[in-house]
């Protein structure tokens, strides 16, 4: 089942996640991480070598915020799989 067994969020667990993303912009989620650091943890994508790697997420991150509102609303559960 892809990386690890599906996790999930209940709603009380939704709230403060909705609550932070609905602050946080892209620059501040990549503020001081070190690509160094995810290519020595082996994190995949095996990118972090190029200057922009951390720049692949940008486009999907409003996406990912507004998700995250649209549930919070209505109370849902969240389930995550990384595959």
């Amino acid at each position: 089942m892809g990386y690890e067994p599906p996790r999930y969020l209940t709603s009380e667990r939704m709230r403060p996640a909705v609550a932070k993303l609905s602050q946080l912009t892209y620059d501040d989620l990549i503020h001081g991480v070190d690509r160094a650091e995810l290519a020595a943890a082996e994190i995949c994508p095996q990118v972090w070598d190029s200057p922009a790697s951390l720049e692949w997420g940008r486009d999907l991150f409003p996406s990912l915020a507004e998700f995250f509102q649209a549930a919070g609303s209505a109370d849902h559960t969240m389930v995550n799989w990384l595959d």
